[in-house]
């Protein structure tokens, strides 16, 4: 790539909507804005690297590049790859990474090293995939997505060394369509909605735990609509998840389809206990959420709170701590656990004048520093090009 990123150190203009009472300090650990080519930037995807640097899953004018970074943000590397969007990016423990990107209708399942250097790049043909579609088990990638021309979900394990497919595809249930996945123990925990069809309502979102063979263990329906389908639109799909609390599940959703990008919307949260059981379920402000993440003994979403890049807090019991977003234009995408009481937050904003992309990470400052979270399979987060995410375009 010949033209050089340009990183400059912001003041957080944000807005404060709410605080809520004895929540930990959080503190700005890193604010970068990213300006590549002539038009736009826009991160959609961030990882942890096992260095302590990042990976970033960038679009800059109609360009998609994988950037290495170091701790502070600073490009060491990068390299062009192909595709319109990143899906996902997940470090691996030889120091390279897996990402997905999307063009057009197909998904392509993608390896490079830590030099840059692309080892594959596996299309699938007519495959959609949603937030977290890989999970990486050993020497293998297990994927979940979709089929376009069918509106059916199912997941398909690849070799991790050269991508080869392996004969253990398998349909899910009519009606799951798989957006984010990750690993339980020795199954599989998968979330999202009832259609991939933006021109539909997705009439439930839900979740479901599934045994490396296929069998379904349980299959839980988290919510049906908002409260108010007249104002945030009916319907409702889970985006991502993470580990909740006594090894169940946090979940967070909207009222759209997974590939409707839109500014409208009602954000919502949901525990869920360890046998699937839907312990609390509660709306919050936002459009879109993005990505989840554990932040200390608290949760962390982030999104789009209708047009801005916004990140919120809560307690394990749901409540509100924190609403947070600058007053700019702009999209969170990803969001990846740095280590316990660390996360970053990637997309892109209106900050400098012109759409940007947005790199932040924050701490809790209650969490003592430790070594980073173990990599393969810590990303939580992914979205649309972000240039587009706030008038409505619809993704395919």
């Amino acid at each position: 790539m010949s033209r050089r990123i340009h990183t400059g150190l912001l003041l957080l203009l944000a807005a404060v909507l709410f605080c809520g009472a004895g929540q930990a300090v959080v503190t700005e650990t890193l604010n970068e804005t990213y300006h590549l080519g002539d038009y736009y930037t826009d991160i959609l995807s961030v990882s942890a690297a096992n260095d302590g640097g990042y990976y970033l899953g960038i679009i800059h004018d109609d360009i998609l590049s994988l950037v290495k970074s170091d701790a502070k943000g600073n490009a060491i590397w990068s390299t062009n790859v192909t595709g319109s969007e990143f899906r996902l990016i997940t470090t691996l423990s030889d120091g390279g990474c897996v990402y997905v990107t999307s063009l057009d209708t197909d998904t392509y399942l993608c390896r490079a090293d830590q030099t840059g250097k692309i080892i594959y790049e596996i299309p699938l043909t007519g495959v959609g995939a949603g937030v977290q579609p890989v999970v990486i088990n050993g020497n293998t990638i297990k994927f979940a997505g979709w089929f376009w021309e069918t509106d059916t979900g199912f997941t398909q394990s690849f070799l991790l060394s050269d991508g080869t497919p392996a004969n253990d595809q398998l349909s899910l249930p009519e009606g799951r369509i798989p957006v984010s996945m990750m690993k339980s123990g020795g199954d599989y925990v998968l979330v999202g909605g009832a259609t991939s069809n933006v021109s539909a309502v997705s009439d439930e979102a839900w979740i479901m735990k599934i045994k490396d063979g296929g069998t379904v263990v349980w299959n839980t329906v988290i919510k049906t609509t908002s409260t108010e389908p007249e104002y945030y639109g009916p319907g409702s799909t889970a985006y991502a998840l993470c580990e909740g609390e006594d090894g169940g599940y946090f979940v967070t959703g909207t009222t759209a389809p997974y590939n409707l990008s839109t500014a409208f919307g009602i954000i919502w949260a949901s525990m869920i206990s360890s046998d699937g059981t839907v312990t609390w379920e509660k709306e919050f402000r936002g459009a879109v959420p993005y990505g989840v993440a554990k932040l200390g003994d608290d949760y962390l979403i982030a999104g789009t709170g209708w047009n801005a890049p916004l990140w919120m807090t809560l307690t394990p019991a749901g409540a509100l701590l924190q609403v947070v977003y600058p007053e700019v234009t702009g999209q969170f995408n990803s969001v990846a656990q740095v280590s316990s009481g660390s996360v970053v937050m990637s997309g892109w904003s209106y900050l400098t004048g012109s759409p940007d992309g947005y790199l932040v990470e924050i701490t809790d400052d209650s969490v003592p520093a430790e070594s980073p979270v173990p990599i393969a399979g810590i990303i939580l987060g992914l979205s649309v090009a972000g240039i587009a995410a706030f008038i409505g375009s619809r993704r395919r």
